[in-house]
């Protein structure tokens, strides 16, 4: 390794505008931490950055859905919480976020139709995360009390 060589960035730096993906989570956690200690709005900023640089970045975008939720702005969080879910579509917390939007914009269709892939993932034991299956079951009792 030589000190004037200059190393061929990668696409996902490029994109990242420089920041690496530990700046990155740091960033994060300082949004993290306004929006545990209810600063929504500094959040929000924080978190738009992250989205700007690093459009990937799936947790900044379930942030957002968090922040558009106490915002009442359901439509925006339904669309952060789907932009979470191209980033990682593994993420069944930005599932359940959506299912949550989805319900109070009154589309139950396919709030019903996302419940049954979440049911799935704890039924099998890929989620066995205790505050998502909490989360899970909230939802599943608002679809059914409609």
């Amino acid at each position: 390794f030589v000190m004037d060589q200059v190393r061929k960035r990668v696409p996902s730096e490029v994109l990242k505008r420089g920041y690496s993906d530990e700046e990155l989570g740091h960033i994060y956690e300082l949004a993290r931490l306004m929006l545990e200690n209810g600063d929504v709005h500094k959040a929000e900023g924080i978190l738009h950055g992250i989205n700007q640089i690093a459009p990937d970045y799936a947790a900044a975008w379930l942030g957002m859905t968090y922040v558009h939720f106490v915002n009442n702005n359901t439509e925006s969080a339904v669309l952060a919480a789907r932009l979470a879910l191209k980033a990682d579509p593994s993420m069944s917390q930005a599932l359940l976020a959506l299912i949550a939007g989805l319900m109070s914009l009154g589309d139950y269709n396919s709030a019903g139709t996302h419940l049954g892939e979440v049911g799935e993932k704890i039924e099998s034991g890929v989620v066995d995360d205790p505050r998502v299956i909490r989360f899970y079951r909230a939802q599943l009792a608002r679809y059914q009390s409609r």
